[in-house]
């Protein structure tokens, strides 16, 4: 036996090992990337993203300065991850809402619903958002920007199409769109985690809202052909009432004679 085969399991088992440290480092890697951004977005919640420094959040995530600038290179780079998140993840659920196979009403109560969660399900970060987004550097506010204008352009195209079905009154689709984003974004001004309005009660009193406020109701919706041969009924009285009218005059004369 070669010195090459004797020495294989050894080379193989210090192959795991190596490999085994790697998928730890990595994984740990990931967590303190992760602590770094929950803490930045406590600290940016409470403080403000320009009063808070690098140095108070690598204390809280105990990690040097030297460190941090190993996950990000700088305090405006680690905003953007936390905006960039933000809005990636509503946009997908919000694709995902439109992209279904479901009767227009029911979507347009889901994206209540996904406003509503994504508003009220991280406090901090939705804090962050509204607040900083006034206040962002150039890179980073162009970029938000963009992300807003594809979220309008996927809700007042829905809006258009339920428009164009009959499903929603008849106004421009883009100021219709203006009122429902504005209805639910500001919730991060009044919204309390554990107070009087549980996320479940702000959903349905904003479906019933956009029910009664702008969609047709499903009653009227059956009712309109039934009223539209009513008023067609009593068109046709209306006529035989006249020619009633004529038949009896006519006899009258008639009789007269």
């Amino acid at each position: 036996m070669s010195i090459c085969n004797l020495l294989s399991p050894v080379k193989g088992r210090q192959e795991r090992i190596a490999d085994e440290r790697q998928v730890r480092m990595s994984r740990t890697r990931e967590l303190v990337g992760e602590e770094i951004i929950r803490v930045a977005t406590q600290c940016f919640s409470e403080r403000g993203y320009q009063a808070t420094t690098i140095e108070e959040i690598a204390a809280r995530v105990e990690i040097s300065r030297v460190t941090f600038y190993t996950y990000f290179k700088s305090k405006e780079e680690l905003l953007q991850t936390i905006f960039d998140r933000s809005l990636s993840a509503y946009q997908q659920g919000l694709e995902a809402i439109l992209a279904a196979d479901l009767p227009r009403r029911e979507k347009l109560r889901r994206v209540v619903a996904h406003q509503v969660a994504s508003l009220t399900a991280d406090q901090p970060a939705i804090r962050v958002f509204f607040s900083e987004e006034k206040t962002l550097p150039p890179q980073i506010a162009q970029r938000v920007q963009e992300v807003h204008r594809q979220i309008d352009r996927l809700l007042e195209q829905e809006i258009a199409r339920g428009i164009d079905h009959g499903e929603i009154i008849d106004v421009d689709p883009r100021l219709l769109m203006y009122a429902f984003a504005g209805m639910c974004n500001w919730l991060y001004r009044w919204y309390r985690p554990g107070g009087a309005f549980p996320p479940e009660m702000i959903v349905e009193t904003f479906s019933q809202i956009l029910e009664s406020g702008c969609l047709r109701s499903q009653e009227d919706t059956r009712e309109l052909p039934v009223l539209e041969r009513l008023h067609q009924l009593e068109e046709h009285v209306s006529e035989m009432k006249e020619e009633l009218k004529k038949v009896s005059r006519h006899l009258r004369l008639k009789g007269e004679q």
